[in-house]
């Protein structure tokens, strides 16, 4: 097992990742600040609603919970949790890629730990751990 081999392929996948997740980031914002896109909620609105507690604020602005912001995703307040899900993913992208090197390299614990960390991770983002 090449255990340098493995981290630098973690390392440039988590590295990658981060950089689209920053792009997508800071152009959805500006989608949103310039009205390019149209907006759920305009950012006039947003000092008024940021002291409010969430189930207000969701009655007040209509904001889709869950996944059900992605039927929404070209509206310009919402396109940014595109770059937020690219962020929250890569971690779980990196482990998929890393696996079958831990596998092929003989490294049983690590090939347990990244099933694991996948299972987990699949599980948190499709919900499965929220009441």
């Amino acid at each position: 097992m090449d255990i340098e081999r493995e981290q630098s392929t973690y390392a440039r996948w988590l590295a990658a990742f981060v950089r689209l997740g920053f792009t997508l980031l800071v152009a959805s914002f500006l989608l949103y600040v310039t009205g390019i896109l149209p907006a759920g909620t305009p950012p006039q609105r947003l000092p008024e609603l940021w002291s409010l507690p969430l189930d207000r604020y969701l009655a007040a602005t209509h904001a889709p919970t869950g996944w059900s912001w992605t039927r929404h995703a070209v509206q310009g307040d919402l396109l940014n949790l595109v770059g937020v899900v690219v962020l929250n993913f890569a971690t779980l992208a990196c482990y998929v890629r890393v696996l079958p090197l831990f596998a092929r390299g003989g490294a049983r614990a690590f090939v347990v730990i990244c099933v694991a960390e996948i299972v987990v991770l699949a599980c948190a983002a499709a919900g499965v751990f929220v009441r």
